[in-house]
């Protein structure tokens, strides 16, 4: 049986979120219809001060403030728009969480090249982190087509494929970017999570390990390692893992994952809230903590009708 078939892996991503003069992060257009910025937030007093009144107020800072690495490449994009450079800003928006900035940006690379896969890569990673992946299938497909040497572009239709409950084709994909590119740790990374939610979890161990010998100092293998150890009963080996992958809010959302695993609902809530409230940046702590909500109402009706 298929284990934790509503979780998906987002391979070397960070989630994070992000506002500019409001979250935005979390923002999703309705299906099948194009994402479009929401209008900047303003803040003004309740009372305006008169001629005679020397009231200092600043302007909340936007995030394009304070991000240099996102203003810098605003500004660069402002002296040439081209497709990279565009690419580059809706790369910097998807790591702060704001994804409709992100979605516009490499809609608007698409403009310029309809031939930029890196850009259609984009727009379906964005497309799944929103929580549509059968959306983001199009999008994903067309980057491949576009650029079919290209393991990264291969193991986001894997993503995709996956969070669609398509486990051998996914597998398929991820093994096609590990053959392109030996050197892509995320690829076998998600090999190894693709056994564990397969629940066959002693090959997933030893695909995470195969991971690590690509990347020892890749974290998401490791903490995919933890996971398979902690579902094969391991727990000690889970703990060691997640301590050497980090703690904090990740160990939080590590032992949420576990927890959820073992179909302990209430639990992978509260560890997943708990990642949530340690680093409020770490949207998927939210998404984990409303699967664990769903799941365990999923749990209850199904004790219900089975006690009647």
């Amino acid at each position: 049986m298929r284990l934790l078939a509503a979780l998906t892996v987002a391979t070397g991503v960070v989630f994070a979120a992000g506002c500019a003069t409001a979250a935005r992060g979390s923002a999703r257009p309705a299906a099948g219809a194009p994402a479009a910025p929401p209008a900047e937030q303003t803040a003004a007093p309740a009372t305006a001060p008169g001629p005679e009144q020397a009231v200092k107020t600043s302007a909340p800072r936007t995030i394009e403030q304070q991000d240099p690495q996102l203003g810098a490449a605003l500004k660069e994009l402002a002296v040439l728009p081209t497709p990279e450079r565009l690419r580059q800003v809706a790369e910097r928006y998807r790591t702060l969480g704001i994804l409709d900035a992100a979605f516009e940006h490499y809609r608007r690379a698409t403009v310029l090249d309809a031939r930029d896969g890196a850009a259609y890569e984009g727009l379906a990673r964005v497309w799944r982190d929103w929580g549509f992946p059968d959306i983001a299938l199009s999008a994903a497909h067309r980057a491949v087509f576009i650029a079919p040497d290209s393991a990264s572009v291969h193991n986001t239709l894997g993503t995709v494929l996956q969070a669609l409950g398509q486990f051998e084709n996914a597998a398929a994909e991820y093994e096609q970017a590990s053959r392109l590119d030996p050197r892509a740790a995320y690829a076998v990374s998600n090999l190894c999570y693709l056994s564990f939610l397969d629940g066959r979890f002693e090959q997933a161990v030893a695909t995470c390990r195969s991971a690590l010998a690509v990347d020892p100092a890749f974290l998401a293998a490791r903490n995919n390692l933890a996971l398979a150890h902690a579902a094969a009963g391991q727990l000690d080996l889970a703990r060691t893992e997640f301590l050497d992958a980090g703690g904090g809010a990740q160990a939080s959302f590590n032992m949420g994952i576990v927890y959820m695993a073992g179909r302990d609902y209430a639990r992978a809530e509260a560890a997943f809230d708990d990642a949530s409230n340690a680093d409020p940046t770490m949207t998927i702590a939210r998404v984990r903590a409303a699967d664990a909500r769903r799941l365990a109402g999923i749990a209850a009706r199904e004790a219900a009708g089975e006690s009647k």
